[in-house]
């Protein structure tokens, strides 16, 4: 009998400071991250944008999960989390104390998917299942739920190696696709921490959770670009980048007047669309200055729907001829 192959991630929020290295937890071993995004109505996780932004950088697969809350309907669950949540991250419903029943989880996933997110996973751990009184979830996601051996501080291996069979066994006429199975994980010089597992390959999770793999930027782009007073370029964003810099030589300075993200054009359309409260310049003078101990790096945003833009425009000022990659 193959041994079965085993894709370690861990979950996240706000709770979790900025000490904690997504990169250097990827380096240790972890290819996926759940991040907190959305709880009710009314609650934004504070850390989540920025979350999302590290986990892509650091190659990881991402999804968003979202708190229910009984005194919320499912629609207002929706309503903010297409507020917060790009519509290319699979979004994971956390049912557990205070979330209410089924009913509103199956209401919420449908709601979910009606907006065009995907619902790969759902977070409904045993003894709250139990607490509902053990009912039928057919029809809803596989789950992630969650069992721990113990709340000893330890490694990644440390505590998977405690973790029975027995953890894997499904409820409610579903199966456990991701077990959440320690609190206490120390990982890249961080605890404690909710570590997870997935039985199966990172291209496996990525299939379940509906995407390809997010991995580091498949195309870049270097240019040069001239000195100029008040000009104007447009920095092509090819493949999925991340992020823009621009490089100037010893000395030397770039004034950015005005920044914006170009949408893909409309046809229909005789305007230009761009990104949504990104970026800097419009009507006002927020002048941003690039020299070379402040290359960058700026996040490239996706559109509140999820698309990718298809350059960065810039109006500068440069005294000398400059580098601008993306990637």
């Amino acid at each position: 009998m193959g041994i079965m192959a085993i894709t370690f991630g861990l979950d996240i929020s706000h709770y979790q400071n900025a000490a904690l290295s997504l990169a250097k937890a990827r380096a240790e071993g972890c290819e996926f991250v759940f991040l907190k995004a959305t709880e009710g109505a009314t609650i934004t996780d504070s850390a989540f944008t920025a979350n999302l932004a590290e986990a892509r950088a650091a190659g990881m697969l991402a999804a968003a999960y979202v708190y229910q809350r009984s005194d919320s309907s499912a629609q207002a669950h929706v309503d903010r989390v297409a507020q917060v949540v790009p519509r290319d991250v699979p979004v994971i419903p956390d049912v557990e104390s205070g979330s209410g029943d089924v009913a509103l989880t199956r209401q919420l996933v449908d709601r979910l998917r009606v907006a065009g997110y995907r619902v790969p996973l759902l977070y409904l751990p045993r003894w709250y299942w139990q607490q509902l009184g053990s009912p039928s979830l057919a029809g809803l996601p596989p789950l992630w739920s969650s069992r721990y051996p113990d709340t000893a501080v330890g490694s990644l291996a440390e505590q998977w190696a405690k973790v029975p069979a027995s953890y894997w066994d499904g409820y409610g006429g579903l199966d456990v696709a991701v077990l959440q199975f320690t609190s206490s994980a120390s990982i890249a010089g961080y605890s404690p921490l909710d570590a997870d597992a997935f039985r199966g390959t990172r291209d496996e999770l990525a299939a379940v959770l509906g995407d390809a793999p997010v991995t580091n930027n498949d195309e870049e782009t270097t240019m040069l670009v001239p000195a100029g007073t008040d000009e104007h370029i447009v920095l092509p964003c090819a493949g999925r980048p991340l992020y823009w810099y621009l490089y100037t030589a010893y000395g030397r300075r770039v004034t950015v007047h005005q920044c914006a993200y170009v949408m893909p054009t409309d046809p229909n359309s005789p305007y230009a669309e761009y990104v949504p409260d990104a970026g800097w310049g419009s009507g006002t003078v927020e002048d941003h200055v690039f020299d070379p101990d402040r290359p960058g790096p700026i996040a490239i945003p996706r559109h509140p729907d999820g698309r990718q833009p298809v350059g960065v425009s810039l109006r500068y000022t440069a005294d000398h001829a400059f580098t601008a990659y993306v990637g």
